[in-house]
């Protein structure tokens, strides 16, 4: 990747939480001396207006519609793929799309992984909470991983919470979600039995990061321990611009794509989130391109 003058970059999600990826990679790709044009191209894998990949019966059904998203992430001609969604991440490898491509595809999934795994380590009297959505909590990669690695399984607690994902979607500032958070955290608290002072706050969806403040301050008072926000999100921008050379600035091109639309009132929330961060990629999700053939959500 490092001897071509322009790449093409996707970066999906199922909504808008890889969005926080994508404008991260925007701002420090606006220094990177190795490439005359770079093309960062958001493609949200939600599949249908009001149906996300829980609604579907069984994982080889979500696999089966992840992988049609993949076919037509691959038309773009990327140079990498960034899945910036812990549940589509764990989706991936029973895609035929993982066993078939040539495409270098991440997930976030080991990011958060690392992230846990080396703060784990460095505190020894930690420990740590996994929020995610029901689907990642399921497949329990991060925690399976963990323990691959050497973490003792009752320093690592699990928890999902169904619905949290799509209230932040809708509007992350609002009432409900910290309400919602508030419950989250409770859960997770009375199933810490770990002593020590310190909890690590593993944020595994890329929703969550937006509300990282409220997760903090909730699970800080329920646990009555000083709580640590680990945020994937950031980990995977990290991986995904590593090499930059600073001091250039290539020409940099963003598109947002979606087969759902998005509320006007909920592309404002996220212009209040992201506008600091990235302007241009909070211009390209004003200006999405909507398209209901982007990919098939056929099951036959």
């Amino acid at each position: 990747m490092n001897h071509k003058k322009q790449i093409t970059l996707v970066i999906t999600d199922s909504g808008l939480g890889g969005l926080s990826v994508c404008a991260g990679m925007a701002a420090r790709f606006a220094a990177d001396a190795r490439y005359e044009r770079i093309r960062l191209v958001y493609f949200n894998a939600w599949p249908e207006q009001d149906k996300g990949y829980r609604h579907y019966p069984n994982p080889t059904a979500r696999a089966k519609v992840f992988d049609n998203a993949l076919a037509a992430m691959a038309k773009y001609n990327p140079d990498h793929i960034f899945i910036a969604c812990n549940t589509l991440s764990v989706i991936y490898p029973f895609t035929q799309f993982a066993k078939q491509t040539t495409i270098p595809v991440t997930g976030i999934v080991d990011h958060g992984v690392q992230m846990i795994y080396a703060n784990l380590i460095r505190n020894a009297s930690a420990c740590a909470v996994i929020f995610a959505t029901p689907i990642t909590i399921q497949e329990n990669s991060h925690k399976k991983s963990l323990v691959e690695q050497g973490i003792a399984p009752e320093r690592i607690i699990t928890q999902g919470y169904l619905g949290l994902a799509g209230k932040i979607e809708q509007d992350p500032f609002s009432d409900e979600v910290k309400t919602v958070i508030d419950e989250f955290a409770a859960q997770a608290a009375q199933n810490i039995k770990h002593n020590g002072s310190t909890v690590y706050a593993g944020l595994c969806c890329t929703h969550f990061g937006y509300c990282k403040h409220i997760f903090k301050d909730a699970l800080a008072r329920h646990s009555g321990r000083n709580v640590a926000i680990l945020n994937p999100n950031e980990a995977m921008t990290d991986g995904a611009c590593k090499g930059i050379i600073a001091g250039g600035s290539p020409q940099i091109s963003i598109e947002i794509v979606s087969r759902v639309s998005w509320d006007p009132a909920g592309i404002e929330a996220y212009d209040r989130l992201l506008s600091n961060v990235s302007p241009d990629v909070v211009n390209a999700l004003k200006n999405y391109r909507l398209d209901r053939n982007l990919f098939s959500v056929e099951l036959e």
